[in-house]
């Protein structure tokens, strides 16, 4: 579970000071249960008091609670992941680590139920049953991990910030007056890559001071002022003929769901509702 914690870190971007001491429960595992082999190998006998003494369900409910641990702080990471996907990426469609969650979910429930199962069924069968979903579990991962190898979703480690707010204002004030300039929102292709070769400032500026100044990411920054002109198109008397989706399309959405559900997030009502009163 270490390693898989770190590889949701490091995709994650995520910085962590002190990664040995992540080791120290597997670290001492190890050693602890050497320790214990040893003795009994020097010793038969002691296995029959380790286990008069209950020693392997103790030992197995302190891996679960391990386990589980590292389980949820994985699965809070790839929450993290996911939500900041969208400040790096265009299309963020395959780059969640929604596989890794989806094993994680399966340790907590395989740990947390495991002990309840045994009282119910067979030791025999229970072995078979826990041996079963814990090679589905290891394929799933292997095929899932494989399938995302060759996707890019890595995201930078928070840096220390050494823009101003007045030098995001800056940025901004640049990035609007080119967008008024230029009406680039009206390309229905536009990328934060494409943009930033536009406008020639970097990538990683360019989401920092919209995320900073406006709280939007790059497409919500490029969808309000998409719905701008949207709303002056639809006052003038010659585009009154067209239709909403016909205006929508020209000032560059390329779905029609895309555009009602922003509008809506931007508006507050829908693109009908909206152009009922601006006729009214």
């Amino acid at each position: 579970m270490s390693f898989l914690f770190f590889y949701a870190v490091e995709t994650a971007g995520i910085y962590i000071k002190r990664k040995f001491y992540y080791y120290i429960p597997a670290i001492f595992e190890f050693l602890f249960l050497s320790v214990f082999f040893l003795l009994v190998l020097q010793n038969p006998e002691i296995h029959t008091t380790l286990k008069e003494m209950h020693f392997g369900k103790i030992m197995n409910i302190v891996g679960a609670i391990y386990i589980v641990t590292m389980s949820v702080m994985i699965i809070k990471i790839n929450n993290k992941h996911r939500k900041r996907l969208p400040y790096y990426y265009e299309v963020t469609k395959n780059k969640s680590l929604n596989w890794l969650t989806v094993f994680c979910i399966i340790c907590i429930l395989f740990n947390l139920s495991g002990n309840s199962l045994n009282l119910f069924i067979s030791e025999k069968s229970y072995q078979y049953l826990m041996n079963t979903i814990l090679l589905l579990s290891l394929y799933y991962v292997t095929i899932a991990s494989l399938v995302q190898i060759n996707i890019i979703n890595m995201i930078s480690p928070k840096v220390e910030e050494k823009e101003t707010k007045a030098e995001l204002e800056n940025i901004v004030k640049i990035i609007e007056e080119y967008m008024m300039e230029t009406k680039a929102y009206l390309n229905p292709s536009i990328t934060l890559k494409t943009f930033a070769k536009e406008v020639k400032l970097p990538e990683r500026l360019i989401s920092k001071a919209i995320n900073k100044i406006e709280h939007k990411n790059f497409n919500n920054y490029i969808n309000y002022y998409r719905i701008e002109e949207f709303k002056q198109l639809l006052s003038m008397d010659r585009h009154k003929k067209f239709s909403i989706s016909a205006i929508a399309n020209e000032v560059g959405f390329n779905s029609r769901a895309s555009f009602y559900k922003n509008f809506k997030d931007i508006v507050g009502v829908s693109p009908s509702s909206y152009a009922k009163n601006v006729d009214g």
